[in-house]
């Protein structure tokens, strides 16, 4: 599957939008994209990009906050693709491309969410046997210096 990344825009607003109302489980555990975080996530410090298809159909959205050199990212997934291995696809190719401009990235999953959990072992994440303060597994990815 050939999968393309550019930067999240305006126009993607509210086609990305429809998805947290077609699903409920998106709408659980990803921030809604509203004015305020779409003003978040235009900061310089921040990241946000809109992965696309071969038919220029948005397939997943991608918002990584840098910290002290490490991006914390989410992935929202088109909800009626799922299932099919288009998370891994998505991932991995991010992680190839524009996540190179990391040098760890960090996702904090919910402990019950199975899916996400097995999507970045898939992408070879170290899942932290400790949970973050607010319960949270961390997983985390370290590009190699070579």
């Amino acid at each position: 599957m050939d999968i393309w990344f550019r930067p999240f825009g305006e126009t993607d607003l509210p086609e990305y939008r429809t998805w947290f109302a077609a699903d409920e489980e998106l709408s659980r555990r990803i921030s809604y994209p509203d004015d305020i975080w779409f003003g978040h996530v235009r900061r310089p410090e921040n990241a946000c990009w809109a992965s696309v298809d071969h038919t220029n159909t948005l397939i997943a959205v991608l918002q990584v906050d840098r910290e002290d050199g490490t991006g914390y990212l989410d992935i929202a997934l088109r909800p009626e693709r799922r299932g099919r291995g288009l998370g891994t696809a998505v991932l991995s190719a991010f992680l190839a491309g524009p996540g190179h401009g990391y040098g760890v990235i960090e996702g904090r999953i919910s402990p019950d969410n199975a899916a996400a959990l097995a999507l970045v072992r898939r992408c070879g994440f170290t899942l932290l046997p400790d949970p973050d303060d607010d319960g949270f597994v961390r997983a985390i990815y370290i590009f190699s210096k070579t």
